[in-house]
């Protein structure tokens, strides 16, 4: 019985699993959206880790202020273009090709009213 039951378990694993398995295999830009998001991550480190650094060296209040200010423009620069890749990557997503939208002219002009 326990051997039955340990078998029902893989089962019903490898069947609930499946559609998890091929959905992830089905994205081909998974790849490359992954290396885009780790790019991102590191330039923010990179960026508030300048920011550490110029806060060590000040000596006054006003060089602590330059420094803050240093990297929030350089995060606002980095937040801009974070967003010009996303708003690119949607219009990517929503143009058809030209030869499918060729072939949808030709489609609706064969279909003719009654």
């Amino acid at each position: 019985m326990k051997i039955f039951n340990l078998l029902l378990i893989i089962t019903a694993g490898l069947f609930f699993a499946s559609p998890l398995i091929s959905a992830a295999e089905k994205d081909p830009d998974f790849q490359t959206e992954k290396n885009r998001e780790i790019g991102n991550v590191k330039e923010r480190i990179q960026i508030i880790e300048g920011r550490l650094n110029c806060m060590q060296k000040s000596n006054d209040f006003e060089s602590l202020k330059t420094c803050n200010q240093g990297a929030d423009k350089k995060m606002d620069a980095l937040e801009a273009k974070i967003n010009a890749q996303e708003r690119n990557k949607k219009q990517a997503d929503n143009k058809t090709p030209a030869n499918q939208q060729q072939d949808n002219k030709k489609l609706d002009a064969d279909i003719k009213p009654n």
